[in-house]
């Protein structure tokens, strides 16, 4: 009976809710995204690619982008070969610091986030319309409060 009890419980999970819900808005993203033959994971790793090479003073290494994304290097490395394999992203070691790599957008890779960015728009402007913009907001602004309070508990 307790055991029962134990694992109703677990079914409320925060952590497993979130991630069924980040897969259901991986699944819309990605669907969007095919016909630029992209994942929202790789759609997301060449925007921030591009955003970093507009803040120029930061520097796209492997670690610090893995750190913005809250991602394990290992993981992030993973994400990137297939796109250092189509051409659409580079690394290269750092001139002021052999033990860094630096990662960047290619010419190649700007061109596909360009025409991939009429995708994701569309997707992003569905998920506003059922959610409602008002919804979407608060959801998002939840997430970044959350997650500022549990980077913590690491």
């Amino acid at each position: 009976m307790q055991m029962d009890r134990n694992l109703r419980e677990a079914m409320g999970c925060t952590c497993l809710c979130i991630r069924r819900a980040a897969r259901q808005f991986t699944q819309i993203y990605d669907h969007a995204l095919e016909p630029a033959g992209l994942t929202v994971t790789q759609f997301g790793l060449l925007a921030n690619l591009f955003g970093a090479s507009l803040r120029r003073s930061e520097v796209s290494s492997i670690g610090a982008i893995a750190d913005w994304l809250g991602m394990d290097p290992t993981t992030l490395n993973r994400n990137l070969k297939p796109l250092k394999e189509r051409g659409l992203v580079k690394d290269q070691t750092d001139p002021s610091d052999g033990r860094l790599r630096i990662v960047q957008l290619t010419g190649k890779g700007r061109h596909k986030l360009n025409n991939a960015m009429v995708l994701w728009r569309q997707a992003h402007a569905k998920v506003e319309q059922t959610l409602g913009r008002k919804q979407r907001l608060a959801l998002n602004d939840m997430l970044d409060q959350s997650m500022a309070k549990l980077a913590s508990m690491k």
